[in-house]
């Protein structure tokens, strides 16, 4: 039998794509079974119809409890983040929630030196993880699937990536919040999002920089996706300016970001569809979602993935590349002098 990822990956249509810079976009749009009538995080806190908030008083790092109030099932997504509460945080998966379900969902902390807020509750955010820490993330939720049967990340490792992207472009942040990055990143993202326009019933995207593949993202409503597509676009961008920003600090030369940049637009659909192709030949493994569905995990050569599953239907699938291309590859130098890197072994934090 075919597996349901596959048939959602052979059934996406590329659309015309899109350039600015380095970085190139492909609109994706699909005509497949949508799956169940949800709604997005966003919409459901926007309505009054879904709660997420501390497990208890005391809290617990890697656990918020998520309530759906409604009538409709409720999207979470992999690296989507609420802030408040004691600290900000973004999801380890992509969760469904049935209606009027409370559901213990797994975390990672983005806001690695608060442990105190005015309340124990969670708000929605415009950010989803930055796409070369979530894609970490993934992958170190898909390892610790396979040994252990929990959506848990590396924590210490994600502060220290947040730290060191800080570093990089030159972000101050008490906190260590990785919201504070995407805040004073604001007119550095004006002119891609002016370049990168929605078009209509997308559903997805496949992006390149310096014409090498970054991502695939696909979420099976056009209106679902229409309310994730910023934040889920600055998550890519935010890769292509922190190049920009070490191409800069003379760690590539110059004269070489202005070649790719030409080259930049001249992607061609057959790599993208060689990248979708390559997706669907990643090998596959299943484990119980948090919520309702499967939740599909994939590890190839080049690329890590996720999909979630529900009765026959992809609500959300997301595939990462590992291994093509230096913006993929690249590694914060070991002999770099972080001033704001602080490495944790344990969760500590200051009392209220």
């Amino acid at each position: 039998m075919e597996r349901t990822v596959n048939f959602y990956l052979r059934g996406m249509e590329l659309g015309n794509p899109q350039a600015h810079e380095d970085m190139v976009l492909f609109p994706i749009t699909a005509r497949l079974n949508p799956g169940p009538d949800y709604i997005t995080l966003d919409e459901a806190l926007e309505k009054g119809l879904f709660e997420v908030g501390e497990v208890g008083p005391g809290g617990s790092v890697p656990e918020l409890k998520a309530t759906n109030k409604g009538e409709k099932p409720v999207l979470l997504l992999d690296g989507e983040e609420l802030r408040g509460a004691r600290q900000n945080r973004v999801l380890n998966t992509t969760i469904m929630i049935g209606p009027k379900t409370p559901v213990v969902i797994p975390v990672s902390c983005v806001e690695a030196h608060r442990w105190h807020g005015p309340s124990l509750r969670m708000e929605r955010s415009d950010h989803v993880m930055a796409h070369q820490i979530r894609r970490k993330k993934m992958d170190q939720v898909h390892r610790n699937l396979e040994v252990n049967r929990t959506f848990r990340a590396d924590q210490s490792e994600i502060w220290a990536d947040i730290d060191r992207m800080a570093f990089s472009l030159q972000v101050e942040s008490p906190t260590g919040a990785m919201s504070d990055i995407y805040e004073a990143m604001e007119k550095d993202f004006k002119s891609y999002l002016q370049a990168f326009a929605l078009v209509p019933e997308q559903k997805g995207l496949l992006v390149f920089i310096e014409s090498q593949p970054l991502g695939l993202e696909f979420v099976s409503r056009d209106t679902a996706f229409s309310r994730l597509y910023q934040k889920l676009l600055k998550s890519y961008i935010l890769e292509a300016i922190s190049l920009k920003y070490e191409n800069k600090a003379g760690k590539k030369g110059g004269q070489k970001n202005k070649e790719n940049s030409k080259e930049g637009s001249g992607v061609s659909p057959e790599q993208a569809r060689a990248f979708i192709e390559t997706a669907g030949q990643c090998e596959e493994k299943r484990f119980q979602s948090i919520g309702l569905g499967v939740s599909c995990r994939y590890r190839g050569n080049s690329m890590v993935g996720a999909a979630l599953e529900i009765e026959g239907s992809v609500p959300h699938l997301a595939f990462f590349s590992i291994s093509n291309g230096k913006a993929q590859n690249r590694s914060w130098g070991q002999e770099e002098n972080f001033p704001q890197l602080r490495l944790r072994k344990r969760y500590l934090f200051d009392e209220e």
